[in-house]
């Protein structure tokens, strides 16, 4: 008489305790998240974000498009059309810096490319100064961003998943913006879970565009005009 035998029932993997930054809690978040393709373009406080993000490249835990933009105007453009073509993308900025990107920030809801994007709060006083206020994220707030705030690492690493779930969901399609304030929540640690990758994909999909995906086999046009 054959014998069957079944594998024993692979142990649940726990969530794990990190003492990491709110710019930190995001890369893991966005390492779980299977990201495709970041922008990056350095202006503190939000750059330490990017920083986190390198490192999980280049220590192979994400495998994902870096690019390093000659600017935040470039940074947001690339991403945004990324975006239209199926991939999973994120980037971010802070103060002047997202103010520079404005022209490509308010086309993005009509376009309904759901990026997310982190904006580490900076005062947009000249020249450079480096106190927390919530007017640069404030600027889109009437275009079609989404828009929430964050507290704690925690929150930070949390918003960060749901941000993607609501975003590319085909009822929103729309960009949201994660605000952080900067040098506080941007660089602070604390005590961080952080929940296991098998446990975040059932709780988040891969990034879907159905039929608005840009594709030469399926010639589409993608514009605000088109879109109303």
């Amino acid at each position: 008489m054959a014998v069957v035998t079944q594998a024993a029932p692979a142990a649940h993997e726990a969530d794990k305790e990190l003492l990491i930054s709110g710019s930190e809690a995001v890369a893991e978040a966005l390492t779980l998240a299977d990201l495709d393709v970041v922008t990056a373009y350095p202006i503190r406080p939000y750059d330490t974000v990017m920083q986190a993000i390198a490192k999980k490249i280049s220590g192979g835990q994400l495998v994902a498009e870096y690019i390093v933009a000659e600017g935040e105007h470039s940074q947001f453009e690339i991403v945004k059309h990324a975006s239209t073509v199926g991939a999973r993308v994120f980037c971010g900025s802070s103060g002047v810096g997202w103010m520079y990107a404005m022209e490509c920030l308010v086309v993005t809801p009509p376009l309904r490319v759901p990026m997310v994007a982190l904006v580490g709060n900076r005062a947009l006083d000249d020249p450079g100064a480096f106190g927390v206020e919530h007017n640069d994220a404030l600027v889109v707030r009437d275009v079609g961003w989404l828009l929430c705030w964050i507290d704690t690492s925690q929150e930070a690493l949390d918003t960060t998943l749901i941000a993607y779930r609501v975003a590319e969901d085909r009822r929103v399609f729309l960009p949201l913006a994660i605000s952080a304030d900067g040098a506080f929540l941007t660089h602070s640690q604390a005590l961080t879970m952080v929940p296991p990758k098998a446990k975040v994909d059932q709780f988040l999909p891969r990034y879907n565009r159905g039929d608005l995906l840009l594709h030469p086999d399926n010639p589409i046009t993608v514009a605000p005009q088109a879109n109303e």
